[in-house]
């Protein structure tokens, strides 16, 4: 699919209804799908909300999701003026993961252009993030000061309390019943509406983020409805 190489930015809903973010095409995101289709449960990427939404009712989104896989992915933007965000925080990767270095370059490029916005990115791809702060170090560049650098921990049940450099937080991903080996851990990611928690969104909050996964939330809500 070509691209028209501007980045588009989508409106969400749910539990992130009022934040705009840009997202990217999991379906065609090589990482993505090597992941979803492994066998290992304990995977969080197994459960993919975006694939099972981007397949059947939210399809009408991967034509945009997919312009923006093209063009994240394959230039180095600097014009950003055509952007206009609701809101004073931004998502990235509510849907998707980053490709490439040139796609976290282009989201820098993107924060600095917005200075008065704080950025959120979510990546599994410490890999890229890793590669990406080495050239970023080699030029005498450091990351923008308002973009928060979150790691999607990709393992449910096995909580990450040490943040991987260069990261900012840690997202987890846990069943009703994980197994807390430390009384300084709790779920704190539970449910409300991202515009008003801000959890990560604040670089002086908390940085060891635990939410259920979304079957576990299901699970719960019937317990509570029974």
């Amino acid at each position: 699919m070509l691209s028209d190489m501007q980045i588009k930015k989508s409106k969400m809903s749910g539990k992130l209804f009022g934040i705009d973010a840009v997202n990217s095409n999991p379906l065609s995101n090589p990482f993505c799908i090597k992941q979803y289709d492994k066998s290992d449960d304990t995977i969080i990427c197994t459960e993919c909300y975006s694939i099972d939404m981007l397949e059947t009712y939210r399809s009408n989104c991967v034509p945009n999701f997919e312009n923006n896989n093209v063009a994240l992915s394959t230039i180095i933007h600097t014009d950003f003026s055509y952007l206009k965000f609701r809101n004073d925080i931004v998502r990235i990767n509510g849907h998707g993961e980053l490709l490439n270095q040139t796609h976290l370059h282009n989201i820098c490029n993107m924060a600095f252009a917005f200075p008065n916005h704080t950025f959120a990115l979510w990546s599994k791809r410490i890999d890229i993030v890793r590669k990406f702060k080495k050239w970023l170090d080699g030029k005498g560049y450091c990351f923008p000061s308002n973009l928060i650098l979150i790691y999607s921990n990709p393992k449910k049940n096995k909580v990450v309390s040490k943040i991987p450099y260069p990261f900012h937080k840690v997202f987890n991903n846990v069943n009703l019943n994980w197994n807390n080996v430390s009384p300084n851990l709790k779920e704190n990611c539970t449910g409300q509406k991202c515009n008003d928690c801000r959890l990560c969104y604040n670089f002086n909050s908390e940085n060891i983020i635990i939410e259920l996964t979304k079957k576990s939330q299901k699970e719960l809500n019937k317990k509570k409805v029974a």
